[in-house]
C-alpha cells in the first residue's frame, strides 16, 4: 500500500468525511445493515439517489465496493465517504456486539443523523497549504475520477470518451493554482476539400452516395482546422513547457463554421498539451481497454462534435435535445397532428422539434418524394443543398 504524505493524507480524508456529513444532513444518503455477526463483522448499503455501494467492515479492516475506494482509497489507507457515512450512522452499532437480527430499516433518519456523529473525529476546515511540487506531482498520479469523463459520437459508429475543456481548465486551475499559461505558436492552418455525401444504406448494409435529382452524388464542402500551441506549468519555482497541436473538422463554408472550427482547435490543442502531463488530464483514455467503458456510467452521448468541443459536423453549437411536449387534452383550435407527430428519419434520428427550418425541410422532401423520410439528416441537408443551388 502506497502512503501519501501526512499532512495531504489528512486533508483528503477530511475531504472524504466533510462530504459524507454533508450528504447525510441534506439527507441526500442512506445507510441500511444488511449483516451483522456477534463478532462485530458488518455489511452495510449506502444508497443515495443514483448508486448504491456495499459497505463491510471485517475485524478492524474497511471496505467499499464504489470506484474511489478501489482506485484510490485502498491504495493509500483512506476511508471513502460510504465508509463515513457508515462510521457517522452506526457508531454505535458497531461497538454493540450481539445483536439480535439484522434491522432492515435506518437506525437513524437522515435529518437527525448529527445527533449521533463521533465527536472524536475532525470537524475543523483542512489546512489552506502552497502545493508544494511534490504534493502535485502525486496528485498528479492519481486516477481520474472518471464522473468527469464524457462520451461523445465518433465518426462512423460508436462512441470515445473525452473530457471537456472547462473541465481541464478547472483541473489545472485547481493542480497548480493558477501559476499555469497557454500560448498559441502557429496561425490557424486550414484545408478545404469537396466531401461526397454519403447515408447508411439498410438494404445494402453499407455507406452509399446520396445523388441528386439529375442522378449525380452530391457533394459538399468540408474542412480541418489546425493549430499548434504551447502550455507551461510552474513546479516549485521552474517552468515546464509542453506543445502539441489541436484539429477540428467542419463542413459548410459560412464564417460561422470556419469561426466554430478554430475555437474547437484551439480547445483540443489545449487538452492534447495538457493530456502530456498525465492521468488526471485523461492520457489514460487513450488505453483501449480503459476507453471502451470510461464515461458509460455519466449517461448516453452527449452529442459534442468530432473533438467533444461542443461544435457539430457543420461547426455550429450543438442544439440541446428538446424536452418531450407535455400530452395536452385536444382542444378545436389544436395544430394539425402532422406538426405534432414525431418526425424521424429512417436511420433512427429524430428531427429537433425546437428547429423549424429542419422540420420545414423534412416535410418538403417527404412531399417530394411521395412520402418517404430522408435517409439520415446529412441526406436532407444534402437535398436542402441541392435545391438551393437550382434558385
Amino acid at each position: 500500500m502506497n502512503t501519501a504524505p501526512p499532512i495531504l493524507e489528512h486533508q483528503l480524508q477530511h475531504e472524504r468525511i466533510a462530504r459524507a456529513q454533508s450528504a447525510l444532513q441534506r439527507g441526500e444518503m442512506q445507510v441500511v445493515v444488511i449483516t451483522e455477526t456477534p463478532q462485530g463483522d458488518a455489511t452495510w448499503m449506502v444508497a443515495s439517489k443514483h448508486s448504491r455501494y456495499t459497505v463491510s467492515l471485517d475485524g478492524n479492516a474497511w471496505a467499499c465496493t464504489c470506484p474511489d475506494f478501489a482506485g484510490r482509497c485502498q491504495r493509500f489507507g483512506l476511508r471513502c465517504k460510504h465508509i463515513e457515512a457508515v462510521r457517522f450512522t452506526e457508531m454505535d452499532r458497531i461497538a454493540e456486539i450481539g445483536l439480535a437480527k439484522p434491522t432492515t430499516q435506518l437506525k437513524y433518519p437522515p435529518q437527525t443523523t448529527e445527533e449521533h456523529m463521533n465527536p472524536s473525529l475532525p470537524t475543523t476546515q483542512p489546512p489552506t497549504l502552497e502545493a508544494s511540487g511534490e504534493q502535485i506531482l502525486w496528485r498528479l498520479r492519481q486516477p481520474l475520477d472518471m464522473n468527469r469523463v464524457k462520451r461523445r459520437q465518433a465518426p462512423g459508429q460508436g462512441t470515445v470518451p473525452y473530457l471537456e475543456g472547462y473541465d481541464v481548465i478547472e483541473a489545472a486551475n485547481d493542480l497548480f493554482q493558477f501559476r499555469w499559461s497557454f500560448d498559441l505558436l502557429t496561425e490557424p492552418h486550414i484545408m478545404r476539400w469537396d466531401k461526397l455525401v454519403t447515408f447508411y444504406d439498410q438494404r445494402l448494409k453499407k455507406k452509399a452516395p446520396v445523388l441528386g435529382d439529375d442522378g449525380k452524388p452530391v457533394t459538399e464542402i468540408a474542412g480541418i482546422a489546425y493549430i499548434t500551441g504551447r502550455i507551461t506549468v510552474e513546479l516549485d519555482g521552474k517552468a515546464y513547457s509542453h506543445a502539441d497541436a489541436g484539429r477540428c473538422i467542419f463542413n459548410g463554408d459560412t464564417p460561422e463554421a470556419l469561426d466554430m472550427a478554430i475555437a474547437g482547435a484551439v480547445t483540443d490543442c489545449l487538452k492534447r498539451c495538457f493530456r502530456q502531463l498525465g492521468e488526471q488530464f485523461g492520457n489514460s483514455l487513450y488505453d483501449k481497454e480503459i476507453a471502451r467503458t470510461a464515461g458509460l456510467e455519466n449517461g448516453a452521448s452527449n452529442g459534442h462534435g468530432p473533438n467533444g468541443n461542443g461544435a457539430n459536423g457543420s461547426g455550429q453549437p450543438e442544439k440541446p435535445a428538446a424536452p418531450a411536449a407535455p400530452a395536452q387534452p385536444p382542444a378545436p383550435a389544436s395544430p394539425p397532428a402532422a406538426q405534432n407527430e414525431t418526425l424521424q428519419y429512417r436511420d433512427g434520428a429524430v428531427v429537433d422539434p425546437g428547429n423549424t427550418a429542419e422540420m420545414e425541410a423534412f416535410n418538403s422532401f417527404k412531399s417530394i418524394h411521395q412520402g418517404l423520410a430522408p435517409a439520415s439528416r446529412e441526406v436532407l441537408r444534402a437535398w436542402v443543398t441541392s435545391q438551393n443551388g437550382k434558385k
